[in-house]
C-alpha cells in the first residue's frame, strides 16, 4: 500500500483536528512540517526528535507491505499520525512530560529506554511496552481516535491513569 500527498494531507486535517477538540493543539505545533518521504526499511513513520521536530511518513514502507502480505491489522494512516503527534507534542511541550506525573502515569522517565514486559492490563499495546515514551504515543494515539473515551476493554487502573494523564494535558497544551 502506497500512502500519496493528498491522503497524508486528508488524514492530518482529520487527525490535528481532532487533537484541537480535545484541547490538545498549541500553536508550538502550528510550526511541525509533515512530509511524505520515499522510503522506510525499518518504520511506519517517524518524528525528527532532536531535529526540527517534523513527522515524517514513507510512501512505501516495508513493515507496512509485511502487514499487508500477512494480512495482519496494521494501523491506519490515521492512527500513524495520531501516534507521530503525539511524540511531537512531547518534542515542543517536553516540559510536560518530563516531570514526576508522567514518571507515575508511565511507569518511568519519558526520555528513558526502560523496556517492559508486555501485559495487557498494563500496556494497551505491545508496543507501548517499549519504552514509556512509546506507552504515551500508543496511549495517545488511542485516546485521541476514541475521543477521550476509554474503552471498556481497556478500563484498568494502569491505561486509566494513562488516559487521566493525557487528558490533563489539555489544561496545559491549549494555553501555549
Amino acid at each position: 500500500m502506497t500512502i500519496t500527498l493528498p491522503q497524508l494531507q486528508r488524514a492530518n486535517r482529520h487527525v490535528t483536528t481532532e487533537m484541537d477538540s480535545l484541547g490538545l493543539w498549541s500553536s508550538r505545533l502550528n510550526h511541525v512540517d509533515v512530509w511524505l518521504v520515499p522510503f522506510s526499511w525499518n518504520c511506519y513513520g517517524w518524528q525528527e526528535y532532536g531535529a526540527d521536530g517534523s513527522i515524517c511518513i514513507p510512501a512505501v514502507s516495508l513493515p507496512r507491505l509485511a502487514d499487508r502480505l500477512l494480512r495482519t491489522s496494521g494501523d491506519t494512516l490515521r492512527d500513524l499520525l495520531r501516534h507521530e503527534w503525539a511524540h511531537a507534542l512531547a518534542y515542543h511541550h517536553h516540559d510536560l512530560v518530563s516531570g514526576r506525573g508522567f514518571k507515575r502515569a508511565f511507569d518511568g522517565d519519558h526520555d528513558g529506554d526502560d523496556a517492559f514486559v508486555y501485559d495487557p492490563e498494563i500496556h494497551i499495546t505491545p508496543y507501548a511496552a517499549t519504552s514509556p515514551s512509546e506507552d504515551f504515543a500508543e496511549n495517545f494515539m488511542h485516546c485521541v481516535r476514541c475521543r477521550g473515551v476509554l474503552p471498556r476493554r481497556w478500563q484498568t487502573p494502569a491505561i486509566a491513569r494513562r488516559w487521566q494523564f493525557i487528558a490533563g494535558l489539555s489544561k496545559h497544551v491549549s494555553r501555549r
